[in-house]
């Protein structure tokens, strides 16, 4: 139990420093904007399956989801079938 608290203790005091803070920003700027759009805007606020395969299943569901979602919005629903169409 000792070894878990010193590495506790360690871990928050990493995340107290400065330069971990700014890492820390940064994943909020990339990484969560996927999961709050699927979890808000897909109304994926949990998973309905049980399991590690079946979490990864419907992860990997969402995650297309939303990677077609930005692919629209970036390229456009016509220039998206013309790219898909040149495959």
């Amino acid at each position: 139990m000792v070894e878990n608290e010193e590495l506790r203790e360690r871990l928050e005091e990493t995340y107290h420093q400065e330069e971990s803070q700014e890492l820390y920003k940064l994943r909020k700027e990339k990484a969560e904007l996927p999961f709050g759009h699927m979890k808000r805007n897909l109304g994926a606020g949990q998973f309905l399956l049980r399991g590690k395969e079946g979490v990864n299943a419907e992860l990997s569901i969402l995650s297309t989801c939303f990677n077609m979602a930005r692919m629209i919005t970036i390229l456009g629903v016509p220039m998206l079938i013309a790219k898909f169409n040149s495959m």
